[in-house]
Parts: C-alpha cells; sequence; structure tokens
C-alpha cells in the first residue's frame, strides 16, 4: 500500500511532466546533488528563463491529460488512471530487470511511455473531483495542479525554479535531521565524489564492512562478532557521554569514535537480514546480496544510482 501510495500521490504528480521516471520538483536541499531537479525545470520551462510559470506548469499537466484520457471523452477514469500506473510499473521493472547492454534502450522505452503522474489521480482523487461524479475532468485536474504549485512555489514568488527543491522545514521525508543524515551516508559511500552511489559502490561499501566484522578473518560473520560491534558501540556511546560537555581533542575523537561505532550498529542489522540460509552466519556472498537487493530498493527510478533524494525508506515490493 505505502508504495501504490507513494506512485498515486499528488506530490508525485510532477512526474507527469517529463514523462520519465525521474522525480519532479521533490529534490531536496541545493547544490551537486539536484541536477535532476534543474534538468526536471529546464524540460518543463518552455520559454527558456531558467523558471517554470503557473502557464507553463499547466500546459504540461494538459498535455498529460489527453494522455490519460484514452478514450477522448474529456474524462479520466480510476481504470484509465490504473492502465497509466500500470504501464509505469512495468516500464520500471523492465529497467530494473534489463542487462547491460539492453539498459539504455529500457530506460528510454520507460521514456517514451509518459507521462505516468496526473495531480489528482491518487490520494486525492476525491478532493480532485469536485463534482462528485467519479471522474476527473481537465477543469479538475488542472485545479489540482495549481494547488501543487502553490505548495511548490517555497519562496510564493510565482514561479517554480532551483530556489523551491528545498521543502519547508519538518518536511524532509527521512524524518527529523533526515537531509543531514542522508548527506552524510551519500558522502561516505560516494567514492569518486560525483554526487550518486553506483551499484560498485555500494558492493564496495559492503565489502569494506563486512571485512571489518569478519575479526578472525575467516571468510564468516557470526553472531558473536556481531554482538562484539554492538558492544563497541554502547562502549563508544557511553565515552562520548562521558565528554560531551568538554571541549577539545578528547571530545572530537569521541565523537568520531561514536560516528564509526554508529555505522557498525547499522551494519549488524543488515548482517541478520543478509543471513540468506539462516544459518547464524554470513558470508561475503550474502553480504553483497543483500547490498545488491538494497540498491535496487533504493534506486526507485532505476536509473542505476542512488542520488541524496533516494536514501530514505526503501519502497515496498
Amino acid at each position: 500500500m505505502a508504495k501504490k501510495e507513494l506512485l498515486l500521490g499528488a506530490v508525485a504528480a510532477a512526474l507527469v511532466f517529463s514523462g520519465a521516471a525521474a522525480p519532479a520538483f521533490a529534490a531536496k536541499g541545493e547544490g551537486k546533488h539536484h541536477h535532476r531537479h534543474a534538468a526536471m525545470i529546464e524540460r518543463l520551462d518552455a520559454d527558456k528563463d531558467s523558471k517554470v510559470s503557473l502557464t507553463e506548469f499547466k500546459a504540461n499537466v494538459a498535455t498529460a491529460f489527453k494522455a490519460f484520457d484514452a478514450d477522448g471523452n474529456g474524462q479520466v477514469t480510476k481504470d484509465e488512471i490504473k492502465a497509466r500506473h500500470e504501464a509505469f510499473k512495468d516500464a520500471r521493472k523492465a529497467v530494473r530487470e534489463a542487462g547491460k547492454a539492453d539498459k539504455d534502450k529500457a530506460r528510454e522505452t520507460l521514456r517514451a511511455g509518459g507521462p505516468y503522474m496526473l495531480p489528482g489521480a491518487g490520494r486525492m482523487f476525491e478532493q480532485a473531483d469536485s463534482d462528485r461524479n467519479g471522474t476527473l475532468s481537465e477543469a479538475e485536474v488542472l485545479a489540482a495542479a495549481e494547488k501543487i504549485f502553490e505548495r511548490r512555489d517555497s519562496n510564493k514568488d510565482g514561479v517554480l525554479d532551483t530556489a523551491d527543491a528545498r521543502p519547508g522545514k519538518g518536511k524532509w521525508h527521512h524524518g527529523k535531521g533526515g537531509e543531514k543524515r542522508a548527506e552524510r551516508m551519500l558522502n561516505r559511500l560516494d567514492t569518486n565524489k560525483d554526487g550518486k552511489i553506483s551499484q560498485d559502490e555500494m558492493l564496495a561499501s559492503a565489502t569494506r564492512m563486512f571485512e571489518r566484522f569478519d575479526a578472525d578473518k575467516n571468510g564468516e560473520v557470526t553472531k558473536a562478532e556481531v554482538d562484539a560491534r554492538r558492544e563497541a558501540f554502547r562502549d563508544a556511546r557511553k565515552a562520548f557521554r562521558e565528554v560531551k560537555a568538554s571541549e577539545g581533542e578528547a571530545r572530537d575523537a569521541a565523537r568520531a569514535a561514536l560516528r564509526d561505532a554508529h555505522m557498525d550498529r547499522m551494519g549488524a542489522r543488515m548482517f541478520e537480514r543478509a543471513d540468506a540460509d539462516k544459518n547464524g552466519t554470513l558470508t561475503k556472498a550474502e553480504m553483497q546480496a543483500a547490498a545488491t537487493a538494497m540498491f535496487k530498493q533504493r534506486d526507485r527510478n532505476g536509473d542505476g544510482f542512488i542520488t541524496v533524494d533516494e536514501m530514505g525508506k526503501r519502497h515496498k515490493k
């Protein structure tokens, strides 16, 4: 249900404007991580003034409405909405499952098949259907789009641009403080510093974590080794608390040790999930398989990379 709501939600409806699967006007923060937000602005920006007006926004919605209105009767039904969303899921699945040689072709098929989202065509359907006739007219969809535009125009200057990329306080989808946590995690895994994480980088990180946990270097991680890392986290947390109120090198060193230990605690949870044969030990192959599965879950648009806005909760299958 969570995945379905994500796909159908009015906020995600901005996907409609590009005909692609990248999140629109949903990039978090500013800077190098948000090239996709800038690319989306560029696609919607018909007059090329580096910003999107309400007129441009609604023009794209009108085009999307025609794509959803399969029978051309001026009304979009729930069945027509379902058909578009099923097409999106099938095309996205094809991208995930495509081999390396066919990946680009599958992505092009995904883009060409859009648009897949429509304002009011998700959880907000009942609100958007103002005349309560069980379908959406173009006027109702445009009214829903206008509300989305108003929400996205965070600085209320009448246009959408890169200044509107960051949501309001408390709206970061990773939870309290999640934006900074997501950026820190991405920076740790992003070894080539291109602002995104590849599957190879994810696997390399998993390998490093495995080797860190494998204290006796026998090629397997046991429950005892995992528990030892958990205990090390408790010790590091206690040590930091004892010097937290002080200043200087001791506190900095304790904070750094706690950060490392915190990653170990997160790794311990992953190890438990990765033990595929449930024999109480974990091999490097099991760890890498778990990392690959995690990568696919995080890579929500199937483009082969994880960006900062995809570092939050995994989408459910």
